[in-house]
């Protein structure tokens, strides 16, 4: 239905004569005695045409409601991959394999085996409440490496769920909207009428938590590489160990 909205959301905030009504109405926005929360109704609905194109020419709308249709295609085609991948992937271990782990987690393990239609046997998944405990609790280090790995390569296994194609296309497409509709990149686009108002400001934001987050996380990783270094000595930590290192 996806392409279908887009199309009929498109026919609405590209119609030129539904446009002059909006226009009409903001240009005189300062003479019509409006309170606060009536100019900002009307700024933010003109405002919202001219983001979707309203103000480009006739060829220029037509490609972007072309580069819409796309866009649109090719993220439902990137979400379903994403779940079938999720959905395709798990490890199916055995009583001794899964002993040393909580009851809970066992009897969820086990239901999820069942749910498949095996018996006898214990199923981890990529649903992180399936994951996470196993990746927090199991002594196993093979196995913790073989879920998580999983996990991060959903759509990048070169099979006919790979999304990297997908991901190139609409990073491309994006770019193409942007300029189209007079912004540098898509991340000046998006932010333009947020509160930020433009990508610095976010990563400002950003970075004033990512750095002393990532000093603290650098503290921790030192701290488990102390009690890996016993269960493992020369190797090397992996992604795949933090959970059950920081438990």
């Amino acid at each position: 239905m996806m392409p279908r909205i887009e199309e009929h959301y498109n026919s609405i905030m590209l119609n030129d004569k539904l446009f002059e009504r909006v226009k009409v109405v903001y240009d005189k926005r300062k003479s019509l005695k409006l309170d606060e929360v009536q100019m900002r109704l009307v700024e933010k609905t003109y405002n919202d045409f001219v983001r979707s194109g309203a103000l480009l020419s006739a060829e220029d709308k037509a490609r972007l409601m072309q580069i819409n249709a796309e866009l649109s295609e090719l993220s439902i085609r990137f979400g379903n991959n994403l779940l079938k991948e999720n959905g395709s992937f798990f490890i199916e271990l055995t009583e001794e394999q899964v002993k040393e782990l909580p009851e809970g987690v066992r009897s969820q393990a086990l239901e999820a085996a069942e749910a498949m239609g095996k018996q006898d046997t214990y199923v981890f998944t990529l649903d992180k409440p399936s994951m996470l405990p196993f990746l927090t609790y199991s002594k196993n280090r093979d196995l913790r490496r073989e879920l998580y790995n999983g996990y991060i390569m959903r759509g990048n296994n070169d099979n006919e769920y790979d999304n990297k194609q997908l991901a190139e296309d609409m990073a491309r497409l994006r770019v193409e909207k942007a300029n189209l509709l007079g912004f540098k990149s898509y991340a000046h686009y998006v932010t333009d009428d947020q509160m930020a108002g433009n990508p610095a400001a976010v990563y400002k934001l950003l970075e004033e938590v990512f750095e002393p987050a990532v000093e603290s996380a650098k503290r921790e990783l030192e701290d488990m590489k102390e009690i890996f270094e016993k269960d493992h000595p020369g190797e090397t930590f992996e992604k795949s160990d933090w959970w059950y290192y920081a438990e």
